[in-house]
């Protein structure tokens, strides 16, 4: 696990100053606090910042082949490299290393610009051909480990944060006004777009090769949803097996491993999955809340697993100081975002990062086999149409927008789910599912000043659409899984476990995302995951049946949330008082300063959660003081 930078000037002349490597290095010096390394071969340059895991002694980055023409620097882990370097030593490939690092360069020779496709694990690599003066860079199939890229006329640069980017001498951070439009649209800014003008993310299964020649950009993989008639027991025998095989190979480390217990379904699967195959010592890592916000605790449900399978089990209980914690987080994260868990996965990953150094997360579980409430939503649709239109609106309409909402109740978020769908319901399939998952939807063009409301109003950036409309499935459920494994999974869910782990130096392994498992997931029917009405998980909860106690089988989804909804009334007031102060809104010049001022009144007399619209409003402030300011 590691952190990576590089440089391509586009004149081959122009050599790479090795400072501006070392700048960007010391920048993300977090994800890598054991060493650096860094490779000029004149217009192309490349650095590392390394968190020993494998080969600790051997495994120093860049790595080479035996004639020193290919080097490589990397990020994440191969798991299935010591399959890979058997089959290279049988094609006559010498290894000096026990590194995983060591399979790029040999495989490159090998295989060439196919190499991605043959790795299984979570990875973002560059590596530079010396004899044919080209560089390949690749993104694992997934996105769990992030790359960013940065172009002009003059540079192609890349790294795993957008930070050390901006450590180039001539960049400037400077806003995307789409970026911003896609972040209060969804809560996070969708790929490849970032929220800096010229910098973007490369998306997951993306491949490019640069060279003076020129530059090609490919995608080396995708899921295809073909359901195939099985019994049930047998889906449930080939995701037991196919679990135990990534668990197995995702336990490979030369330092300690332990595992996240939320006391969830897909966290106490890891747990019982590393039990049943033999690990000695699992230690556990599980954070609550107290007083009013034990509602989002489950730390009674990561006990029950703790003892079912004998772990070192490591909990705090926290009611954290978030008005200093919100500022220094959205700087880590690079870019705002409206999924709080960020500041649990935080708190957590400190806590482990006390004892261990790799850590195995559940992250993946829900859009794999239908965790989600929204997966409710297109039988709900057919339901909701059987009633006639009069009766919608004379009656249903109006009851259920009387409804209070608020998260910090399970009866009141129901509610909130049950206006959303409402809000949504007149819309198209593909607008109905971009309003599930979205901030501000119809309110997006109230909220912004005239210049980006326009933006807005033309549509603005499509891409959780496109995927939408776009995915290789017939059915409107497995329509929706397949977006939110390419936009809200990669562009949310999974940046800000990597962003959040690696502040404290922790590496976060997720197995449920093996890309095996991911395209299992795909051929099983969709009736065996969302089973009848409201049946959840229903394939991954038998497959597990016998494996976890029922209570754990049955129990509502929650996961590390936070209490957003009170810290806004009362730890956050001050924090958000101040940054969305009307002055301050107005001399920005991005929103309506009446607008967000009744935002904020709504929220804190307690007429309507707001929490969402408001914590967009937030972190995008404290992301612009960061860096633009």
């Amino acid at each position: 696990m590691c952190g990576i930078v590089g440089l391509f000037f586009r004149s081959a002349g122009r050599p790479v100053p090795q400072e501006v490597l070392r700048r960007m290095c010391r920048s993300i010096s977090h994800r890598g606090p054991d060493d650096e390394g860094f490779f000029v071969d004149g217009n192309m340059g490349m650095g590392m910042r390394r968190l020993a895991i494998i080969d600790l002694a051997g495994g120093r980055q860049p790595m080479f082949n035996e004639d020193g023409q290919v080097a490589a620097v990397f990020n994440g882990e191969i798991y299935n490299y010591q399959e890979l370097r058997r089959e290279l030593e049988a094609l006559g490939h010498r290894f000096r290393t026990r590194s995983d690092t060591e399979v790029l360069v040999h495989g490159y020779e090998a295989w060439g610009e196919r190499l991605p496709e043959r790795l299984n694990g979570m990875f973002t690599f560059s590596i530079w051909d010396g004899r044919q003066r080209r560089l390949l860079l690749a993104r694992d199939h997934i996105g769990i480990k992030p790359l960013y890229l940065y172009e002009d006329d003059q540079v192609v640069a890349w790294s795993s944060e957008i930070k050390a980017i901006l450590q180039i001498p001539g960049v400037r951070a400077q806003l995307d006004p789409e970026g911003l439009v896609g972040f209060l649209r969804f809560g996070y800014v969708p790929a490849p777009r970032t929220m800096f003008r010229r910098i973007r993310k490369v998306e997951p299964a993306t491949a490019l090769m640069l060279g003076e020649g020129g530059q090609r950009t490919w995608r080396f993989w995708d899921v295809e949803y073909e359901p195939e008639e099985k019994p049930e027991a047998e889906w449930c025998e080939q995701l037991r097996a196919l679990l135990e095989d990534a668990v197995r190979r995702q336990l490979m480390s030369d330092v300690p491993l332990g595992a996240f217990l939320s006391g969830g379904l897909d966290s106490s699967a890891i747990v019982s999955t590393m039990h049943r195959l033999g690990v000695g010592h699992i230690a556990t890592y599980s954070i609550g809340f107290d007083g009013p916000d034990a509602f989002h605790s489950e730390l009674d449900k990561a006990d029950t697993i703790a003892q079912l399978f004998g772990t070192d089990h490591h909990q705090i209980r926290v009611r954290p100081n978030v008005a200093d914690l919100f500022p220094q987080l959205v700087c880590q994260l690079d870019e705002p975002m409206t999924d709080t868990s960020f500041v649990v996965t935080y708190l957590v990953s400190r806590l482990a990062r006390e004892t261990v150094k790799v850590i195995l997360s559940g992250v993946g579980g829900d859009e794999l086999f239908a965790g989600y409430r929204r997966y409710w939503g297109p039988k709900l649709q057919r339901l909701y149409e059987t009633v006639p239109a009069g009766a919608r609106r004379r009656f249903v309409e109006p009851a259920v927008r009387q409804l209070p909402v608020d998260r910090g109740s399970r009866l009141k978020l129901l509610f909130r789910y049950a206006r959303g769908f409402l809000d949504n319901a007149a819309l198209g399939e593909a607008d109905r599912y971009q309003g599930y998952v979205g901030v501000f939807n119809g309110e997006l063009e109230d909220v912004l000043t005239e210049e980006f409301a326009e933006l807005a109003a033309q549509g603005g950036p499509d891409q959780v659409a496109r995927y939408y409309r776009e995915a290789p499935a017939d059915d409107a459920l497995n329509r929706m899984m397949y977006a939110d494994l390419k936009t809200s999974l990669v562009d949310s869910l999974l940046a800000f476990t990597d962003k959040m782990s690696m502040t404290v130096s922790l590496e976060a392994r997720v197995p449920l995302l093996d890309y095996r498992i991911v395209e299992l997931a795909a051929r099983i029917p969709p009736e065996l995951k969302l089973h009848g009405f409201f049946g959840l998980k229903h394939v991954f909860k038998k497959a597990l049946a016998d494996r976890l106690p029922r209570a754990i089988i049955r129990q509502k989804k929650q996961g590390f949330g936070t209490p957003i909804s009170r810290w806004f009334r009362d730890e956050l007031r001050p924090l958000l008082l101040d940054m969305l102060a009307e002055e301050r809104v107005r001399r920005r010049g991005y929103f309506k300063p009446a607008v967000v001022q009744s935002l904020i009144e709504d929220h804190l007399r307690q007429r309507a959660d707001r929490s969402e619209h408001l914590l967009a409003l937030l972190t995008f402030e404290l992301w612009h003081e960061a860096y633009l300011d």
